[in-house]
């Protein structure tokens, strides 16, 4: 069978992770908050830190691989790096 799964290396940003999971029911379920705020977080491409955890642990659980607070701390810092980017 062919795995579609994105290379985790690759996840540009909260969007793709978020995707990683099955529905987005299923990273709400694992973030500890609604399906509706997920779909906010993915428009916005952003996760607070304080689901981080929940997150990575949520992960670990689905066999979603190299999920992991350090990926996380990346993909904050790649979009504060655009932001300041954009607003200079």
């Amino acid at each position: 069978m062919l795995n579609t799964t994105p290379d985790p290396i690759q996840l540009t940003g909260f969007r793709e992770l978020i995707a990683r999971w099955p529905t987005t029911r299923a990273f709400a379920r694992d973030a500890g908050c609604s399906p509706t705020l997920v779909r906010q977080w993915r428009h916005r491409d952003f996760v607070p830190a304080h689901y981080w955890p929940r997150i990575v642990n949520g992960a670990a659980k689905r066999g979603i691989p190299l999920i992991n607070a350090s990926l996380l701390a990346e993909l904050a810092a790649k979009r504060r790096a655009l932001a300041k980017a954009v607003a200079t």
